[in-house]
């Protein structure tokens, strides 16, 4: 995967929402932030704000940053697209499906992100869990029962570098299992008071580095 092999800084997240790019269009936000991309930092330029595309910002472990243009939409399954075709599949936030990564995973019954984070919210003693179904490319291997369960914690406050505007964000922490393979761990999801996930750190598969999203601009469901 082409970003695997890049260097990145932190950036800011920027929070607008924004609509589908259609495919005869979406090369058009690659270009630009091509311009955008300066030895190891990636920052955003007039050009890349002013585009209407929902977009996020994508790194695995100590790689690169790379920009992700939404393709594909259906309720709140989101399908982005990296500039060398490489597709990740969102649920709320919960990364559910890669394509064209070096083993890619698909979660079935995933669990959901946004009802759990106000489920909590709304009652701190409540306990929420959940179990999926997860398939691997390589090794292959497929339904492995997978287990997790949730803690909400007090936020913190994020600043939007190009806007200057502080975002209250809670924090999420999901516990993984699948006991078979004794893969376990724990995910983070920042949150929004809207139940966005803004930014999140989520392992996909076994001996791989984590999957950093962040949001740059929301999609608006149109």
């Amino acid at each position: 995967m082409t970003f695997l092999i890049k260097k990145t800084k932190y950036i800011s997240i920027l929070i607008l929402s924004s609509c589908i790019a259609p495919p005869s269009l979406y090369q058009e936000a690659f270009l630009r932030s091509k311009d955008a991309i300066s030895s190891s930092n990636f920052y955003v330029t007039d050009s890349i704000r002013d585009l209407p595309y929902a977009m996020q910002i994508a790194k695995i472990g100590n790689s690169n940053e790379v920009l992700l243009v939404l393709a594909e939409s259906s309720n709140d399954y989101l399908t982005w697209s990296s500039s060398t075709k490489e597709l990740i599949t969102t649920y709320n936030g919960k990364i559910i499906k890669t394509t064209g990564l070096l083993n890619d995973v698909i979660i079935n019954n995933p669990p959901n992100i946004k009802d759990i984070y106000f489920n909590l919210k709304n009652n701190s003693n409540l306990s929420q869990s959940h179990m999926s179904f997860v398939s691997f490319s390589l090794p292959k291997a497929n339904s492995l029962e997978m287990h997790y369960s949730y803690s909400l914690y007090q936020g913190d406050i994020i600043r939007s570098r190009l806007m200057d505007k502080e975002i209250n964000v809670a924090l999420l922490v999901e516990t993984y299992n699948i006991p078979l393979i004794r893969f376990k761990g724990q995910n983070t999801y920042l949150i929004d008071s809207e139940g966005s996930v803004i930014k999140s750190n989520q392992k996909l598969v076994p001996n791989t580095r984590s999957f950093e999203l962040e949001t740059l601009k929301k999609y608006n469901g149109k």
